[in-house]
């Protein structure tokens, strides 16, 4: 492996070469048009200026653009002759830096993989969850080793016992326990003779992540390399999950967040690689997990930005081909769920899972409604579910690759995205890399500032939280809940933006 660090600060943003044959985006022709088309679209930009600044009473074009918390300007209107556009490069699917896609194919003929959320309490309500979505629609099923309470193997077992772990993907949360419930996992492929080719899923092994959410010490250890050694003929397993959630859920913003997921996942491979493991397979055991959120554009390009950014981590390790591909996973928000009209919430992961969808993410898992209110009941979780079969196949979104690649919208967003995620990793790995800044307190103190900011917005009514500060039902009858998962205690802590309004909870 190259000297990462070396690698990162002199690299430069690099176009991809296009095979010939090759087309994804064409560009629109206007021989044709009506001539009011044509018109239209060939004004003046000047005197489009004019129009629209009169339309505005006198006000500049530039007084509707907005900033993103990154710092990154939105403007009202984007034109292919617009000087402060930036030119972007996305390149097409399956082909490095993978903007568009990690395949040239992606999910054209399954679509994207349905992650069911299972939060139940104990292995035996678990284990019923698990069998009603696998046998409702839902592809893979993500278990959450503190929400069930998985004590050891025994637990684990029970929780996936009648599931034909050969047909379905099992896939674990992040917890403090990660390494042990990961170990588990592989004992029960082997314990029910699992051929090793047909085992699929995620260990959920995250050191820094855990560190983060949970408190716990925020250390690299030889753990990682053995795991990925008990799995490495196992091509659909991922041993090392590189979960980013615990810092979008603090308050960071998607600039931050990606920055995060790439040193931590540059802390993962140094690790591997003092322990001997190949660039090609240590890239091979990872995972990225990334939140989506209602800001569809947003998580759009946040998707598109992380795998045109690891594709040059990679390639600075040496890699070569589809090995720097990232693979995605997509977790809708828990900040941006409500306990007070919960309804929303629907509207909220669905928009959530489309942007994901369509971003190119290897798989989707949606928060149900009711997440917010306490542990999701069958009809949270038939909700979530149903969400995405709608989405794949009445709306047919994985049947189109990279639908919003050539938007000169998404292309310049995707662009300073990565431009202010790629400045605030080489910062963290400047200061030492991703352990010393959980460890010292300064992703915590990044979250803070930005919770802090966001907070006062919220209170002066910059920022709306729909049916919660903004159009609140007055006589809304409360859902009822079982009790809701363990919060954790570490330096992140879940910050929901509708928690500011919505009061105690009341037994």
């Amino acid at each position: 492996m190259l000297p990462v660090m070396a690698c990162f600060l002199v690299m430069g943003h690099t176009a991809s070469t296009v095979g010939a044959g090759l087309t994804y985006h064409l560009g629109m022709s206007y021989e044709g048009l009506p001539s009011q088309v044509g018109d239209v679209e060939t004004t003046d930009r000047a005197l489009w200026l004019a129009l629209a600044e009169e339309s505005l009473g006198g006000s500049p074009v530039e007084s509707l653009t907005s900033t993103t918390v990154d710092g990154i300007p939105i403007r009202a209107l984007y034109r292919s002759d617009d000087p402060e556009a930036v030119e972007a490069a996305p390149g097409v699917p399956g082909v490095s830096p993978f903007t568009r896609g990690g395949s040239a194919a992606v999910g054209l003929v399954g679509g994207w993989d349905v992650r069911a959320l299972v939060l139940d309490a104990g292995p035996v309500e678990a284990n019923a969850s698990v069998h009603d979505e696998l046998e409702n629609g839902s592809t893979s099923v993500l278990l959450d080793p503190v929400a069930i309470g998985l004590d050891d193997a025994a637990d684990l077992g029970s929780t996936l016992d009648g599931v034909h772990l050969e047909m379905a993907s099992v896939a674990l949360t992040p917890g403090p326990r990660c390494v042990e419930s990961a170990g588990w996992l592989v004992d029960l492929w082997e314990e029910r003779g699992v051929p090793v080719a047909d085992r699929s899923g995620d260990l959920g092994v995250d050191p820094l992540g855990v560190a983060a959410r949970h408190g716990t010490a925020p250390e690299v250890d030889g753990s990682l390399t053995e795991l990925v050694a008990r799995v490495v003929e196992s091509d659909r397993v991922r041993a090392i999950s590189v979960d980013s959630s615990p810092y979008s859920d603090s308050g960071l913003g998607p600039a931050w967040e990606l920055a995060c997921s790439l040193s931590t996942g540059v802390a993962y491979l140094r690790a591997m690689e003092e322990d001997g493991v190949s660039v090609d397979d240590a890239l091979g055991s990872m995972a990225f997990t990334y939140s989506a959120t209602a800001d569809q554009f947003m998580t759009i390009a946040m998707f598109r930005t992380a795998r045109r950014c690891w594709d040059r981590v990679a390639a600075a390790c040496g890699a070569g081909g589809s090995g720097r591909a990232q693979v995605q996973r997509a977790l809708t928000s828990a900040a941006m769920v409500t306990r007070v009209d919960p309804w929303v919430n629907m509207l909220r992961v669905t928009v959530a899972g489309f942007a994901a969808g369509v971003a190119g993410a290897d798989s989707v898992t949606l928060h149900p409604f009711d997440s917010a209110v306490g542990r999701p009941d069958a009809f949270g979780r038939r909700m979530a579910r149903n969400t995405q079969l709608l989405l794949l196949e009445e709306s047919s979104l994985a049947r189109m690759v990279d639908p919003a690649g050539g938007s000169l919208y998404v292309e310049d967003l995707t662009e300073r995205l990565a431009g202010a995620a790629w400045d605030r990793f080489v910062s963290i790995e400047a200061d030492g890399g991703m352990a010393k800044a959980v460890a010292g307190g300064r992703i915590a103190s990044e979250a803070e500032s930005a919770w802090a900011a966001r907070k006062a917005g919220l209170i002066a009514g910059d920022e709306v939280v729909t049916g919660v500060s903004a159009y609140p039902n007055p006589d809304e009858t409360p859902l009822v809940r079982a009790d809701p998962v363990p919060v954790p205690t570490g330096p992140l802590p879940l910050r929901r933006p509708a928690g500011l309004f919505e009061g105690p909870v009341t037994p």
